[in-house]
């Protein structure tokens, strides 16, 4: 099973909701998977213990339209809490209205954004893990997110790769942009787009990144080859 854990020891996440304050311990995450993650695993997961659990990767653009399929796609099992939600786009203008619906209509608690997935029909139209290499795009895009967030008290994060291949590296300079407008937490997957899920993950990366992102106090979420807690 593929989770996240953080990197370091750090003070819970604090998820700004109205019935309180929410820590996330243990500070485990359940990563987005697509075709994995939906609400019944999910489910399957939380009778395991606490922690988050993020939905499938959801495309902003499927979810302003209102397509039947993609909102299945956000609806929470059974009480499940904090409800979070991940979102794709390559466009800031339509991330900004995907995160604004979210918040005006209470479907999220939590919005992650995908920079990480290596899927080629996603990377060669520039999104997903080939999204961070456009550093003005990228920043924009994470800008929209978090100010269409803002008003709603809704918490948003990232979750990217080291780059698109060896030759290009994306990650520190990407993360430290997220940090800086404000991102709750970033998670690595230790892999470059072009090592897909092959290889061992570069876990030197993500203390690299843990070290880069400790003045901004941001939290660092470690990604790739965990298979037990």
């Amino acid at each position: 099973m593929a989770c996240t854990t953080l990197t370091r020891l750090l003070k819970p996440l604090l998820l700004p909701l109205a019935s309180g304050d929410h820590f996330i311990d243990p500070p485990v995450v359940l990563a987005p998977m697509a075709g994995i993650t939906n609400a019944p695993f999910r489910t399957l997961c939380r009778e395991q213990g606490a922690g988050l659990f993020v939905s499938e990767m959801v495309t902003a653009r499927a979810l302003i339209e209102r397509r039947p399929e993609t909102l299945r796609m956000i609806v929470p099992g059974k009480d499940e809490w904090p409800r979070s939600v991940q979102l794709y786009s390559v466009d800031p203008t339509t991330m900004r209205a995907a995160v604004t619906m979210l918040g005006k209509e209470n479907l999220a608690d939590h919005i992650d954004m995908n920079f990480g997935c290596p899927v080629p029909k996603v990377t060669r139209k520039g999104g997903g893990a080939a999204l961070p290499f456009k550093r003005k795009l990228f920043s924009n895009i994470v800008q929209a997110a978090v100010e269409a967030a803002k008003p709603f008290g809704i918490p948003v994060t990232v979750k990217m790769r080291i780059g698109i291949d060896s030759d290009h590296h994306t990650y520190l300079e990407a993360a430290q942009s997220a940090a800086d407008l404000g991102v709750a937490w970033v998670a690595l997957h230790a892999r470059t787009a072009a090592q897909m899920y092959e290889g061992k993950a570069d876990w030197s990366a993500i203390t690299r990144l843990v070290e880069h992102l400790k003045p901004s106090g941001v939290p660092v979420l470690g990604n790739g080859d965990i298979w037990s807690g």
